[in-house]
């Protein structure tokens, strides 16, 4: 009986680590591999825009030190407490913006802090939970400042994302998270 209940305990935890990929070979979890619950607080759109592309701002040096010229990242953010944080986006083509192509993540506004947590697959075919705060500001809507917290893979770093219009058609694709 023992034996047996060690084997079944086995398969649970193996099952509840698994992962699957969508179409686009980008890893999708369950919602409780994540420590923040999905957003539910409607006060959100005080400071961030769903209908809108935040793009990455980076320095000349670092867009020249890491040749990232016609390379542009960024996040989208959706409902329900869903985020998407694209890379290689071409503002000119809506499918670029599907989120199946996106790394997916939740964020959530709990009427002070504005959180945002992602899973980044890692070399080693590991994956990382990377937690960051969305630094409040009154004064612009226009720009979001990200703080990155510091871990055992990464150090802590902020960044400015840029608010951008992206095509009407993009606002048509729904998450598969």
């Amino acid at each position: 009986m023992v034996k047996k209940m060690w084997i079944l305990s086995f398969f649970v935890i193996i099952f509840s680590c698994m992962s699957t990929k969508n179409d686009y070979g980008m890893v999708r979890f369950k919602q409780s591999r994540f420590s923040i619950k999905p957003n539910n607080n409607q006060n959100y759109i005080q400071h961030i825009d769903t209908t809108v592309f935040y793009m990455a701002v980076h320095s000349k040096e670092f867009i020249k030190e890491y040749k990232l010229e016609n390379f542009k990242n960024g996040i989208k953010f959706y409902g329900n407490g869903k985020v998407g944080h694209f890379k290689g986006i071409d503002f000119n083509n809506a499918a670029s913006f599907n989120p199946k192509k996106a790394t997916m993540g939740y964020y959530n506004y709990d009427g002070e802090n504005f959180y945002v947590e992602y899973i980044y697959e890692i070399p080693g075919g590991t994956h990382k939970l990377a937690k960051s705060e969305i630094i409040l500001r009154k004064s612009s809507t226009d720009t979001l400042i990200v703080k990155s917290f510091k871990s055992a893979t990464s150090a802590e770093k902020i960044t400015k994302y840029a608010r951008m219009k992206i095509p009407v058609e993009a606002l048509n694709y729904k998450v598969d998270w």
